[in-house]
């Protein structure tokens, strides 16, 4: 990376931190940030309590001046990282002057900033994310998709048209007059592809289960899900595709759009990114438009509909964690999908604090628990799967 291209980083990263970073420079930082996980480790320091003392030290401030604006600035910015710097003036020009001159060092040194001390080591033993599932066929026989002989048979006897670690496709062939259905089992740390018999593509997550007929008949298309999936449904005015995920039903012709069902959620959540969708429970529903969400209480049955920005719900198909201002104990339960590990909580108050992140789900897992830190809200340490939050 070329001084100038440094220089360039460090500023959008200043304008961010100030609240000023206009939509094309927020396009260019992310696309940094996206560009390799080290860049997003930067980001995350750049912004972090550390970076902020260290910064500010040329400020004179005391200790107690210096935890007092670090309390603001992580009300504030602990999420949407936007901050206007009022209370902070006459410091916010040698701020900026600070994160400038030690942002240029931090992007000109980024190997020697990785982290090597026992947490990464611990962080490695958990398991990565692999293209794994089980699929149980309609006689109850189950076959790992890891398993490179059974995924031959079912080509071999006709019931995908290919088969491998990462995806399942289903033959059209002709309708059967007995409907034959298979379910595909997703375990924590898994996710796979599943193409139906009529095209339709579905992106499984971690624990999630999908129920669907091996060839579609009658009016309707309709399969049944436990927990995430992902629909890029084959458009088919005279079939409506239906899933039906607890007691509500989401119906579409041909669309893109997510669903969110897991058994230990309260709320059921529909994000539609392509066409239009209804959702519907016991006869009555609503319509969303590209970039709403609907949200289904199944205490209470209420349903409530707003605009969201997809890639918030719907990253994970495309291999990124995305979070915006989520507490830390949502952002750990899914990371503990994804990643299979447990949670055991020696601060109850860290459970509430907010954190956004923006990385590439394949990522190494220290990376992400790096990041967290990094903040100086939060430690942690892992025993046998288990990552302890201090």
């Amino acid at each position: 990376m070329t001084l100038k291209t440094r220089e360039y980083i460090v500023q959008l990263i200043v304008r961010q931190v100030q609240g000023i970073l206009d939509d094309e420079g927020q396009r260019e930082l992310l696309e940094w940030r996206e560009s390799f996980p080290e860049n997003e480790v930067l980001f995350q320091r750049m912004t972090s309590r550390v970076h902020f003392e260290e910064s500010l030290k040329v400020c004179e401030m005391t200790n107690e001046e210096m935890e007092n604006e670090w309390k603001l600035i992580r009300g504030k910015t602990i999420g949407s990282y936007r901050l206007v710097l009022k209370r902070l003036l006459p410091y916010a020009a040698i701020l900026v002057v600070a994160l400038l001159v030690g942002g240029i060092w931090v992007l000109g040194e980024r190997d020697s900033l990785l982290p090597d001390d026992s947490l990464v080591a611990k962080a490695h033993r958990v398991k990565k994310i692999e293209p794994q599932a089980i699929l149980v066929m309609g006689d109850g026989t189950t076959i790992n998709l890891k398993d490179s002989v059974s995924l031959a048979a079912l080509v071999s006897m006709k019931m995908a048209l290919s088969a491998d670690e990462d995806v399942l496709t289903y033959t059209k062939g002709s309708v059967d007059t007995v409907i034959e259905y298979h379910t595909m089992k997703i375990p924590r740390g898994g996710e796979y592809v599943l193409v139906l018999s009529d095209g339709t593509t579905v992106y499984l997550n971690a624990e999630s289960e999908l129920m669907y007929p091996v060839k579609f008949r009658g009016n309707d298309r309709r399969v049944f899900l436990k927990g995430e999936a992902y629909f890029d449904v084959k458009r088919d005015t005279s079939k409506p595709f239906i899933v039906e995920a607890n007691s509500l039903d989401v119906r579409v012709l041909g669309t893109e759009f997510g669903v969110r069902a897991y058994q230990d959620e309260t709320c059921i959540r529909t994000t539609l990114k392509k066409g239009k969708v209804s959702v519907e429970n016991k006869g009555s529903g609503i319509v969303l438009t590209p970039g709403m969400q609907a949200s289904f209480d199944k205490e209470t049955s209420k349903m409530d509909v707003q605009e969201v920005n997809v890639n918030l719900f719907l990253a994970w198909k495309d291999g990124r964690l995305v979070f915006d201002n989520c507490s830390l104990e949502n952002i750990l339960k899914d990371l503990g999908k994804w990643y299979d590990f447990d949670v055991r909580y020696e601060r109850e108050d860290a459970r509430l604090i907010p954190f956004s992140l923006n990385i590439k789900k394949h990522d190494a897992f220290a990376e992400v628990l790096h990041l967290l830190e990094d903040t100086g809200c939060v430690e942690f340490d892992i025993e046998n799967n288990i990552v302890i939050v201090k």
